[in-house]
């Protein structure tokens, strides 16, 4: 009789093992961690500190504000539990710090309804990852928006879709950010800061907490 082999797990000891978009599928993940297929390379990372979280709660309270105040709009919202883009092409899975659903978006092939917009909130150990590696992935992924949300810049960069292309705008201090996925939301980007002190790991460690 066949034996079924028990599902690979993974942790923070197989950050930067090679897998095939189907292991990571279908990999157990030890708690307390972040995974991502990045090209078919994993990256474990740690669950995101206090700055970065509150950066992330902020702009939840945006997007909730919004909702409240465009009843109609949005489908859903959630972050990188609720969320995670399949790439085939590139071998990558990704984990959004934020990901906006309209309502009326059409579904994907497991019947989920696509996201229009994504957000990461830059640390020390994700810029280049936030602004290079998801700006392309992200495009081909499908997004209508990306915003690069940087704790250290003081400044969100929105890319909208315009066609195959990235359209690239910053806004900073007292600016509104300016969305086509959510017209009329009137959010500042130094509401974005309230309350996220700076991390003194981080500006010790590079490396630490990337997300």
């Amino acid at each position: 009789m066949a034996t079924v082999a028990p599902p690979l797990r993974i942790g923070p000891a197989d950050h930067g093992r090679m897998m095939t978009l189907e292991e990571f599928r279908e990999a157990e993940e030890l708690d307390g961690y972040r995974y991502e297929l990045a090209r078919g390379v994993l990256e474990v990372t740690e669950v995101p500190n206090d700055p970065h979280g509150v950066v992330v709660c902020n702009l939840y309270r945006a997007v909730s504000r919004y909702d409240q105040q465009h009843p109609g709009v949005i489908h859903r919202y959630g972050g990188g539990n609720e969320f995670r883009f399949w790439l085939p092409r590139m071998i990558s899975g990704r984990n959004p710090d934020l990901g906006v659903v309209l309502r009326g978006a059409p579904k994907d092939w497991r019947g989920r309804r696509v996201p229009a917009l994504a957000a990461e909130v830059v640390s020390r150990g994700s810029i280049q990852r936030d602004y290079e590696t998801k700006r392309e992935e992200y495009l081909g992924y499908g997004l209508l928006e990306y915003w690069i949300v940087d704790p250290l810049k003081h400044q969100v960069t929105v890319l909208t879709r315009r066609g195959d292309a990235w359209n690239e705008s910053v806004f900073r201090a007292e600016q509104v950010i300016v969305s086509l996925v959510l017209p009329g939301l009137a959010t500042t980007v130094a509401e974005l800061w309230v309350d996220a002190e700076e991390d003194d790991d981080n500006a010790a460690d590079p490396d630490a907490n990337g997300t």
